[in-house]
């Protein structure tokens, strides 16, 4: 392999890298995309484990150190994670039979992405409107470490801040398990809907996101890939350990800039590639 090529697979694990540690998503998508448009990777069922591995490489990377200053919730993450489990064994297998085909992948796959595009697009809208009629107020500044950890039967609670959270054990399983299936199908971490989740649904501040999501993403894709692979799933190496060790590198980088960007700019720069990402697969 060229020397010129493996440094455009490290370049491009860096980005990758760097946007799922400072936002917790979209990871798989840029990963997706590099493997199958920049790097020719021409089969869905060796595109969909490898994308997931970068994720786990990832994933193991940037989750201590966000664990060592406490913007993490432990319980939240394992419960997802115990829900998704079976989410992603049951999606890894669809998807390995009925979703092998490139033809077949790349517009669906590019359908995903302009959802997530426009899911991403409507939050950042109501944002914006929201500090334009006071609504809504501007981002918080990183505040410190979770307090008051507490799982009980039935309900998780947490306090961030000045804010105390609570958890129905029921809600973080169901969603753990959707999420999981939908991203084992398409082969990505998952970043994507568990994010929104916790921001909108659960009202988690971005500051305590990443990690949190990290957890059930880890568990999910230890299932599928392996699942993946005991189905024969192929995986190119020459293309894979480069990319891995840019996404080690870039999950480095992230954290840092999780704690000193606002995340709207981050999620704008996202919503603008990932449009183009699902335009080319869908229409071109």
């Amino acid at each position: 392999m060229e020397i010129g090529l493996i440094v455009a697979i490290v370049g491009w694990g860096l980005l990758v890298g760097v946007v799922f540690s400072a936002i917790g998503a979209a990871g798989g998508i840029l990963s997706s995309f590099g493997l199958i448009t920049l790097f020719g990777v021409l089969d869905p069922n060796s595109v969909k484990p490898m994308t997931q591995i970068v994720v786990l490489a990832t994933a193991l990377v940037f989750v201590p150190g966000y664990v060592r200053r406490g913007a993490v919730v432990p319980s939240l993450g394992v419960l997802l994670g115990l829900g998704g489990i079976a989410g992603a064994w049951a999606g890894s297998t669809v998807s390995a039979l009925y979703l092998s085909d490139m033809a077949t992948f790349r517009p669906l796959f590019g359908v995903l992405t302009l959802a997530i595009a426009a899911q991403i697009g409507w939050k950042l809208y109501r944002h914006v409107h929201g500090l334009r009629t006071g609504k809504t107020s501007p981002a918080r500044p990183f505040i410190g470490a979770v307090t008051e950890k507490v799982l009980q039967l039935g309900c998780m609670c947490f306090q961030y801040g000045e804010t105390r959270y609570r958890v129905p054990v029921i809600s973080p399983l169901i969603a753990g398990a959707v999420i999981a299936f939908t991203a084992a199908i398409f082969g990505v971490g998952g970043g994507f809907l568990m994010v929104p989740y916790m921001a909108s649904i659960l009202g988690m501040p971005m500051h305590i996101i990443p990690a949190t999501s990290a957890i059930p993403i880890f568990m999910s894709l230890m299932v599928s890939v392996g699942n993946y692979l005991n189905l024969g799933a192929p995986l190119d190496w020459p293309i894979l350990v480069p990319l891995v060790a840019g996404a080690v590198l870039g999950a480095v980088l992230g954290p840092h800039v999780n704690r000193r960007l606002a995340n709207h700019w981050l999620q704008a720069a996202m919503a603008v590639i990932v449009t183009g990402i699902g335009i080319k697969y869908v229409f071109f």
